[in-house]
């Protein structure tokens, strides 16, 4: 055979051979888009190809275990889709509606939820660092367990959220509806709640000491048991509430309102109740001897919006009592067993209980 013939054929093998790896590649290329497609097909043609869901409907979908890391998600309808230990880290899902969706164990790690509808959502084990809820509806969401200590949370709305056990740790919910809501246990270290509404919720045992409480409507409460070591409570209103067993040293209580609380119990050492009200007030003019007990419906109410009874009627949750529930609240605080010190720093004016105990 001439050189050029040797040349020529290997020319030719050159050119089969790649026309056999372009063939190959081609393959391969193929395969891959097959499991792309065959992992998103349960998401719309386009969610898959663009790598986005702007306002598609993904309700009732099971995307369990789906990777919709950094994906659009805005305005998406995902109503009851499980969402079951999904990828949704960066993901943006401002405006989603996340009704009764299923998200346990799923990772939103630096999402966006602004303004996102989350009512009765399952976020049980969930991990949100970083996560962005401002202004979303969290409304008997479950967030069990759920570390949020780095989340946004300005505006939201936790109405009768499920929240055993959870850490907010310094974040800042100010001005934020907590009321019904099941926080028992949680830990709460330096969280700021100031001017917030708490009323009727569950915080027994939480731990919540050096949080800012001031200015908040905290009646109905239940706080047994609950760590409030050096927190601020100033100005609040805790009508009727549950405080007994709680941690109150070195507390701030100035001017707040604890008619009809039970603090039996309770560990008042350092405390300041300045101003605080644990006495019925009586309405202005009335004599010595004035009592609420033979006034009701109206006349009850208007003796009592007289005094600083006012601001807890003032809250929807106690203007929606029955008189048979109201008027048994309407009683001095009972502080049977609490215990105080010398640092203690009591309303002017007011006898210390013999039950009191002095340590």
């Amino acid at each position: 055979m001439s050189s050029g013939e040797k040349n020529l054929t290997i020319f030719s093998n050159y050119q089969l051979l790649r026309r056999d790896m372009r063939h190959r590649l081609s393959i391969l290329l193929l395969l891959a888009g097959f499991l792309v497609v065959g992992c998103r097909s349960n998401l719309p043609r386009d969610c898959a190809s663009a790598s986005n869901c702007i306002g598609q409907d993904l309700s009732n979908r099971n995307l369990e275990g789906y990777d919709f890391s950094d994906m659009l998600l805005m305005d998406a309808k995902l109503t009851k889709a499980n969402l079951v230990n999904a990828n949704l880290v960066n993901a943006n899902l401002t405006g989603a509606s996340l009704v009764e969706t299923d998200m346990e164990s799923a990772d939103l790690s630096g999402a966006k939820l602004i303004g996102a509808d989350l009512t009765l959502a399952n976020l049980r084990n969930a991990r949100m660092d970083n996560v962005d809820l401002s202004g979303a509806n969290l409304r008997g969401t479950s967030l069990i367990r759920v570390d949020l200590r780095t989340a946004k949370m300005h505006g939201v709305r936790l109405k009768s959220a499920e929240m055993v056990g959870c850490d907010l740790s310094q974040v800042d919910i100010s001005g934020v509806g907590i009321d019904q809501a099941n926080l028992s246990g949680a830990t709460l270290v330096g969280a700021n709640f100031n001017g917030g509404v708490l009323s009727l919720s569950n915080f027994s045992g939480a731990i919540m000491h050096d949080a800012s409480i001031t200015g908040a409507w905290m009646n109905l409460i239940s706080l047994v048991g609950a760590d409030l070591n050096g927190a601020n409570l100033s100005g609040s209103v805790i009508f009727g509430a549950d405080l007994t067993g709680a941690k109150l040293s070195d507390a701030k209580l100035n001017g707040v309102n604890l008619v009809g609380t039970n603090l039996s119990g309770a560990d008042l050492r350092g405390a300041d109740l300045t101003g605080a009200i644990l006495i019925v007030p009586k309405p202005p003019g009335s004599s010595a001897n004035f009592t609420y007990d033979s006034l009701t419906g109206s006349d009850l109410l208007l003796a009592l919006n007289q005094t600083e009874m006012a601001k807890a009627l003032a809250d929807q949750r106690v203007a929606d009592l029955t008189e048979v529930r109201l008027k048994p609240l309407i009683v001095d605080a009972i502080l049977q067993g609490v215990i105080y010190d010398q640092n203690t720093i009591w309303p002017v004016g007011y006898d210390i209980p013999p039950s009191a105990i002095l340590k």
